[in-house]
């Protein structure tokens, strides 16, 4: 038997407001609602119930105006965020919306952030050039992890579900010297069995595999000094198809002998030190990491050119006949300092040096009895290295009364060299070999200035103009060396931004309320244009704008019951397209794989299970994520259709263990994720991952 005490008007009153939110989006922790940034986190029960098997997808889907381009292949990180963004990755930095995983960029090319073990994510909205670099044009992700504690914890996780899904997690954090050094270790295995029927070879392509893990430490020398160092390594598999023929009977429904394959692994280094001198911090970053990718592709799936050509499917289904294999290699180094103003400072500022360096190595070996992939036949051996140098500060400062004025400027110097090898494996209308190298330099600045009013302690409004850029570069494929002609460098893109928003929270914290509206002119978007009568992928680089804005609300109904939601609207055009493109763009088209409206709403609802004579705690979460209509292409030529998906999740928790049932996509909604078209009657998309039931539980000790 317990006695407790009954909470008081001030504890009661307390446990219906909202938790405040701490962010990092400045380089230095603050609260969410004094960051002048439109800016989304996920964090808590929200971050654990994202897909652990498509976890850039359902992000995406969780964050107002951020839009996730499941291209599939090698381009794990690719999205736009308020209608900016790559349209197509032209090289492994060739995005305009870099993820970043404890401060440390990810390439495009490199393996999807699994989610595993971390404390929240952020993501920007509009250019994060000055302080984060990195091509940050549209905007930015950070994935936090945990980190040790000095608090002893191990949690052991299994959810098993249909499709032959499943998962296993632990996690364990341990003190190794009382208050000097701690440790933490957490792993996780999940299988998805496919849902996409192979109709030449059986079973189910769409299969994912993903194994993570990550030690850290955390060492704590004195009061002022922190060191924490990460390593993790991930694999990540999968039997995704790019190409199915839209409007196939039965759909989705595959074609490819042999099955397209994805194998990838990422090892991933990180060290950071944070020294407290009393007038100013001191932090360094240090990151290593390894990336491999090999990937396998039928590149004639017999369903999409039979329909391109009129020939019988059996035409296109002899095992291997046209097979590309693509291997690529990439080692990135990051070292960065900073200096920062301490907590309290009248003013905040950060100042700080960045080096980035990448080498990157693309291999190929394709065949083809099909004449139009010509020019994706033969062997290639292109390296691409990348230096980059930068120096960047920021600074907020109060002006007048409640009036504050914030400026950032990086500049950033850039090296990059490529050397392409090509041989032919006698294919008619390719040169024997042909070889290459390039290189270029680029010198540029990029920055933010703006302006904030605390109009109370709960109401901010800001209104903000941002540089943002996208260096140039080289293609990783080479499209031309084949035929016996250069490779051609494409150019760099530049943005200017302006955001007005506001942030708030109302009715004594227990309603958040925030919104901002933007306008982006972008020139030079770089794009890959798909060829069909060669069917080979072209560089061109196109002008567009986007306007729109985007609120967000969150509210605590009552203890236990939190409501939240957020909406984004985006008008995306070309502008400036020369007339007779090449590309099949034209003034006033919308710019593909942008969502004219994307939405979400969710709740989460916890009650005591004392009723029923339990202990602990029955819990309810769902979420409905909405996704509007998409243009395919810069030619405007279809349209991917809107659609919606619902999540649930009930269960019921005690003190040291847990058990629930879950549903990811619940009304099995195979949405179009991405699309290509092959001509006016032929396309193929993309397809998203349907239903998964399941059940779970996690123990702890």
């Amino acid at each position: 038997m317990g006695w407790g005490v009954s909470p008081g008007p001030a504890a009661a009153q307390q446990a219906i407001q909202l938790d405040e939110i701490t962010v990092t989006a400045r380089k230095r922790p603050e609260a969410e609602k004094d960051v002048p940034i439109s800016l989304t986190t996920v964090e808590g029960e929200q971050l654990e119930d994202l897909s652990k098997t498509r976890s850039n997808a359902d992000l995406a889907r969780s964050v107002p105006n951020f839009n996730f381009v499941d291209l599939g292949g090698q381009s794990s990180n690719l999205a736009n965020i308020r209608g900016v963004g790559s349209f197509s990755p032209v090289s492994p930095d060739d995005t305009s919306v870099v993820f970043y995983v404890d401060e440390a960029p990810q390439s495009v090319y490199g393996i999807a952030p699994n989610l595993l073990d971390t404390e929240s994510v952020e993501v920007l909205r509009g250019p994060q050039g000055t302080l984060f670099g990195r091509n940050a044009q549209g905007g930015a992700v950070s994935i936090i992890s945990r980190v040790p504690t000095f608090d002893r914890s191990f949690s052991l996780t299994g959810e098993w579900g249909t499709k032959r899904y499943g998962l296993a997690e632990l996690i364990a954090n341990s003190p190794l010297i009382p208050n000097v050094l701690a440790g933490r270790v957490a792993l996780r295995y999940s299988n998805f069995g496919g849902d996409v029927p192979n109709i030449l070879l059986g079973g189910n392509d769409a299969a994912t595999q993903v194994g993570a893990f990550r030690g850290s430490l955390l060492f704590t020398p004195t009061e002022r000094t922190t060191v924490t160092f990460s390593g993790s390594y991930t694999k990540d598999d999968d039997t995704v198809p790019r190409w199915l023929l839209r409007g196939a009977a039965d759909f989705p429904v595959s074609a490819v002998n042999p099955r397209n394959g994805v194998d990838r692994e990422n090892q991933n280094y990180n060290l950071k030190v944070r020294h407290d001198f009393g007038a100013m911090i001191f932090e360094s970053i240090s990151n290593f990491q390894r990336t491999t990718t090999f990937q396998v592709s039928d590149l004639t799936d017999s369903l999409v050119f039979s329909k391109l050509t009129g020939l019988p499917p059996a035409f296109f289904s002899t095992p291997g006949a046209d097979l590309a294999n693509i291997g690529i290699n990439e080692n990135t180094w990051l070292q960065e300092v900073r200096l920062s103003a301490p907590k309290d400072s009248a003013i905040a500022w950060t100042a700080g040096l960045n080096f980035y360096r990448t080498e990157v190595a693309v291999n190929g070996d394709a065949h083809s009895v099909t004449p139009a992939f010509a020019t994706a036949t033969g062997i290639r051996n292109n390296n691409f290295t990348t230096n980059s140098y930068a120096a960047f500060g920021e600074a907020t400062v109060p002006l007048i009364g409640a009036l504050k004025g914030t400026l950032g400027l990086r500049a950033t110097h850039e090296e990059k060299v490529a050397a392409y090898r090509y041989r032919s494996v006698g294919t008619p209308g390719t040169v024997p070999s042909y070889a290459q190298n390039l290189s270029l330099t680029d010198d540029f600045l990029t920055g933010r200035a703006g302006l904030s009013y605390d109009w109370t302690r709960d109401l901010m409004t800001y209104a903000s103009v941002a540089r943002g850029y996208v260096t140039g570069g080289f293609p990783a494929n080479s499209i031309n060396n084949p035929l016996g002609k250069p490779e051609v460098p494409f150019a760099a893109s530049t943005s200017w931004t302006y955001e007005a928003g506001f942030k708030s929270e109302l009715l004594d914290h227990r309603l958040k309320l925030n919104g901002a509206l933007f306008f982006n002119d972008v020139k030079n978007g770089h794009l890959f244009v798909f060829n069909v009568p060669t069917a080979s992928f072209t560089v061109a680089t196109l002008d567009y704008q986007s306007w729109g804005g985007e609120l967000e609300a969150a509210v605590r109904v009552a203890p236990g019951f939190e409501v939240f939601g957020g909406v984004g609207v985006t008008r995306a055009e070309l502008v400036n397209v020369p007339i007779g493109s090449a590309t099949g763009a034209r003034n006033g088209n919308r710019v593909p794989n942008v969502a004219s409206l994307t939405a979400n709403l969710g709740f989460q609802y916890q009650i005591s299970a004392a009723p029923l004579a339990l202990a602990g705690d029955f819990f309810f979460r769902g979420n409905y994520q909405f996704v509007g209509t998409r243009a395919a292409d810069v030619a405007n030529s279809f349209d991917l259709p809107s659609y919606g998906v619902v999540n649930g999740k009930f269960g019921w928790k005690g003190r040291n263990f847990d058990a629930y049932v879950f549903a990811s996509n619940l009304f099995d909604e195979r949405y179009e994720a991405f699309g290509q078209s092959f001509g006016p009657t032929t396309q193929s998309v993309r397809v998203g991952q349907g239903r998964i039931v399941g059940i779970g539980s996690t123990a702890k000790f």
